[in-house]
């Protein structure tokens, strides 16, 4: 079942700037987590905020559930069922404490005080962050702040949440909390994820990936099918994880490892498996691991 439609989707922020984005064709399915890779100025971020109708289409459409996000009398509907994380969580803070910061949106659409309390406390849990409910949000660190913007979007309730390079901001162990808390959500909470990112270790977590190029769609398919096209992603100027690209430099000094790794532990198989079949002499600290 599709969550979000796209047909003939074009953008455009004004005449003088041109189109941003031309004619994309895009579903998303209910409960999918999607990567959405592309280098800057590709119509990624476009694409976000027209998902949850900050922004409408120039021509095309954008169905979410079945609703036109296009319409101005069901916009709120829209944004009730897709959220969006934006990349500095200091834009999305808007209370001194954190609890009072993740009742904002569900207070914004009406809810009941009751089931506000419910909602924030569910959230809270939900991204590991229930014991600094009562801390300020300043004084947190980068990843612990994004985590409390994805729970204001949870305690909206919203069935798909889409993340516009929300660890781009933050040092390693940042980016890995945000991550581990947006698979727990999709995995565990069935929600929809759409993932926004530069960053290939991330985009190999995900059931799907979508590259754009130019406001079109380049690719799409699971992580293995598209980083297997190594050769067109770097005409376009773009990276595949270091495990895949370390094979394909291997390969093309002229072994023949087959696959494509998209991890350290899938790359380390690959060559063991490589010299294993061809019988290559192993020397290191890790030879007697190796063979």
């Amino acid at each position: 079942m599709n969550f979000i439609e796209c047909r003939a989707l074009r953008f455009a922020y004004g005449e003088e700037s041109g189109e941003v984005l031309h004619g994309v064709d895009l579903d998303i399915r209910k409960g999918e987590f999607i990567a959405l890779l592309g280098h800057n100025g590709c119509g990624k971020s476009t694409m976000a905020k027209l998902f949850n109708g900050m922004l409408v289409p120039t021509a095309g459409t954008v169905l979410v559930d079945g609703i036109d996000t296009a319409v101005e009398e069901t916009q709120l509907d829209v944004r009730r069922r897709v959220g969006l994380v934006q990349q500095n969580p200091d834009n999305q803070l808007v209370a001194g404490i954190v609890e009072e910061d993740v009742a904002f949106g569900p207070e914004n659409l009406g809810v009941p005080p009751a089931e506000i309390r419910r909602r924030v406390d569910a959230a809270l849990k939900a991204v590991n962050m229930y014991e600094y409910r009562e801390h300020a949000p300043h004084k947190l660190s980068g990843g612990q702040k994004q985590r409390i913007a994805i729970a204001g979007v949870i305690a909206m309730e919203t069935e798909c949440i889409v993340l516009d390079e929300p660890t781009a901001m933050l040092d390693p162990r940042g980016r890995q909390e945000v991550m581990d808390t947006i698979t727990y959500l999709n995995r565990e909470k069935g929600i929809t994820i759409v993932l926004i990112t530069h960053y290939m270790d991330e985009a190999v977590r995900a059931d799907r990936v979508v590259v754009m190029d130019d406001g079109q769609v380049l690719l799409d398919g699971d992580p293995r099918t598209v980083f297997a096209q190594v050769e067109l992603l770097k005409r376009h100027h773009l990276d595949v994880p270091q495990a895949t690209e370390l094979v394909y430099r291997l390969n093309a000094a002229g072994c023949s490892i087959a696959g494509t790794p998209l991890n350290e532990d899938e790359c380390v198989a690959a060559i063991e498996a490589y010299i294993r079949k061809n019988h290559l002499p192993v020397t290191g600290r890790n030879a007697g691991n190796a063979v």
